[in-house]
């Protein structure tokens, strides 16, 4: 969120509520082909999410790269650029249900694709990301979130933001 935040847009508070055009996901891993035929998302721990998902779009253009778009109940994009690329079985088709964990946060910008990802959000929660790395660089096994009122309350370098879809 503070990279949103240093591109201009504004500091959130518990309690207001912000439209935002779109939500981005990403794994650490492949996503895996499932039968199950539901969509949904169940908070692990750290700021990750199992999903059950609907592949929705899958888009290889060659001049904007890859992008793919999941459907868990909120619809979130993935695109080319992290080491994994989209995070989708190879040859997964628009239609095929995928499973895996996955993050999500807030994107920049998306590349163009046919699908309304826009929603209206209100924050409950804001924890300040205070994870100390300097002893252990590349060690988040001693993460260290605070609760904090907004993020400009506490400098830090990622927040995560608990929110309610409003669009629900």
């Amino acid at each position: 969120m503070r990279v949103v935040i240093g591109d201009g847009e504004p500091e959130l508070h518990v309690g207001e509520e912000f439209d935002w055009f779109a939500t981005e996901f990403w794994s650490d891993v492949l996503l895996t082909q499932t039968v199950e035929r539901t969509k949904s998302a169940l908070l692990i721990a750290n700021n990750y999410y199992r999903v059950n998902a609907e592949v929705i779009y899958v888009s290889q253009d060659p001049e904007q790269g890859a992008a793919c778009i999941l459907d868990f109940g909120i619809k979130a994009i993935s695109e080319e650029g992290g080491f994994l690329g989209i995070p989708l079985p190879p040859g997964c088709p628009e239609g095929y249900y995928v499973t895996g964990e996955v993050r999500l946060q807030p994107p920049l910008c998306t590349a163009n694709h046919p699908h309304d990802l826009g929603h209206r959000w209100r924050v409950n929660r804001i924890f300040a990301d205070l994870t100390d790395f300097s002893s252990y660089p590349g060690d988040i096994s001693e993460v260290s979130y605070q609760n904090v009122p907004g993020t400009d309350s506490v400098e830090s370098g990622s927040y995560v933001l608990h929110c309610s879809d409003l669009n629900a």
